[in-house]
């Protein structure tokens, strides 16, 4: 019998080693302000099971688009410290450490969400995202003005945009648009064309960042425990978790 082929043998999030100590910069954890978790206890909840997975850091990026009104950097800045007192009130350990952010919808409303300031990783990286049918009116001139701005935007889960071809992204990375994988696509967890999408950018090294897309623990728990990710796949990752970490280091260094 010949030795297994190790690049063949696939593991799970879980059993990979990459979630220990990672951070994860796409998540709605921050309680009762979009389509995420809703009471600040099941929050509690997951986050004690993130951290016991390995999770050691997060940023909390509600969402921010015309259907969420109330979601402004004021509104969700004072929401997130909200959240951190009643943690620290209540003495909540074992959980990971948390910091704002916000995933913002490119339409007609975002111009005054720029105006008013951006929630930003380390004040310059800026999560967007799309319509997953139709890109914006003055779609790419909208990625222009934020970089014109300061501003880095972090495009994120692009393998879930059914309008966009090989050209889209390849314009996109020469305009210099980051790429965020939601990983859990490579699972299935979004659909057979979002995994093989997913897959591909991957393999073809389009990303930059990886998050979870994490809205409530029981969508996600077996998606966290399905063997699928390969050799390659795994340290592919691995670089894009490491980036993930840096983020967080120059917002600390601040």
């Amino acid at each position: 019998m010949g030795l297994p082929n190790l690049f063949k043998i696939k593991k799970s999030y879980l059993k990979s080693g990459l979630l220990d100590g990672m951070t994860d910069i796409h998540c709605h954890l921050l309680p009762g302000v979009d389509d995420g978790i809703k009471t600040y206890e099941d929050a509690v909840k997951t986050l004690h099971w993130l951290k016991e997975k390995g999770v050691c850091r997060m940023y909390l990026t509600p969402h921010v688009m015309s259907d969420l009104r109330k979601n402004t950097r004021t509104y969700l800045t004072e929401q997130f410290d909200a959240f951190i007192k009643r943690l620290n009130e209540e003495k909540v350990e074992d959980i990971p450490e948390l910091k704002p952010g916000a995933e913002y919808m490119l339409e007609a409303a975002f111009e005054k969400h720029r105006e008013e300031g951006l929630l930003a990783y380390a004040d310059r990286h800026v999560l967007v995202e799309t319509s997953y049918m139709l890109p914006p009116a003055g779609f790419t001139r909208i990625l222009e003005t934020l970089m014109e701005d300061g501003y880095s935007p972090v495009l994120a889960h692009p393998e879930r945009y059914r309008y966009m071809e090989d050209r889209d992204y390849r314009y996109l990375k020469n305009q210099g648009v980051l790429f965020q994988l939601n990983y859990l696509s490579l699972t299935g967890a979004y659909g057979q064309y979002a995994k093989e999408k997913g897959t591909k950018l991957l393999k073809n090294g389009y990303y930059d960042y990886a998050g979870s897309d994490f809205h409530r623990l029981k969508r996600h728990e077996n998606s966290f425990a399905t063997k699928i990710l390969t050799k390659k796949q795994r340290l592919a990752l691995k670089g894009l978790f490491e980036n993930n970490n840096q983020l967080w280091q120059e917002a600390k260094n601040e």
